[in-house]
């Protein structure tokens, strides 16, 4: 728990100085890598919310890997933002001893999962090995399945929040309006990774097909 708790706040440090270095260096650039993320976003469910949330990320027309990398810190920092919401509403909660405790912090449990999976997505992005191809697909395959799962488990927070009668409407909307917001661009981050490695697979197989050929 100490090392993941260590690894989350360099995480935030290095999206902070991500953030800041995109806003510096990204304004003669930012037309065409702007046009560039729209055309990748144009693949996902939420293409929109897509361009939006990646903007201030990408500052030059970039590479596939890149933006999917992005796009995995984008949705591992919203999850983080609204479990750190949740926490505060589960705390007061607790303090009162109110009846919305369980099911606010079963869905913190979900949450909490899901940005687990996320951070591991990330690493794993970080750490994928181009050169071996099977070690590729080792890593795509974990990638997708945690991806997967933190969707799951944003959902199924959702359905406990719509089921139950909940005592405060403004918080409940507030909860499920971050929780949509960490499905919706973690949706995104899945189609972006599945697109690059839909195209590292194809050039994989053409660089193979031209090794062959020799």
């Amino acid at each position: 728990m100490e090392k993941i708790t260590l690894s989350l706040f360099l995480f935030l440090f290095n999206i902070f100085i991500f953030t800041f270095v995109g806003t510096v260096e990204g304004a003669s650039a930012q037309p065409r890598a702007n046009k560039f993320v729209e055309s990748q976003c144009r693949r996902t469910r939420y293409p929109k919310l897509c361009a939006e949330s990646l903007s201030n990320y990408i500052t030059t027309a970039s590479e596939p890997q890149k933006l999917a990398h992005a796009a995995l810190k984008v949705s591992l920092l919203k999850a983080i933002y609204t479990r750190t919401y949740m926490k505060n509403v589960c705390k007061q909660l607790e303090k009162t001893k109110a009846k919305d405790y369980q099911v606010v912090k079963d869905c913190l449990d979900q949450i909490s999962d899901g940005v687990n999976l996320l951070f591991n997505s990330v690493e794993e992005l970080q750490h994928l090995s181009l050169d071996k191809e099977s070690e590729f697909v080792w890593h795509r395959s974990n990638v997708q399945t945690w991806l997967s799962t933190a969707l799951t488990d944003a959902f199924t927070c959702m359905d406990g929040m719509s089921s139950y009668k909940f005592g405060g409407y403004k918080v409940k909307a507030t909860i499920k309006a971050k929780v949509l917001n960490v499905a919706q661009v973690t949706s995104n981050a899945l189609a972006l990774f599945n697109g690059y490695a839909v195209r590292h697979r194809a050039s994989h197989h053409s660089n193979s097909g031209k090794i062959n050929k020799h």
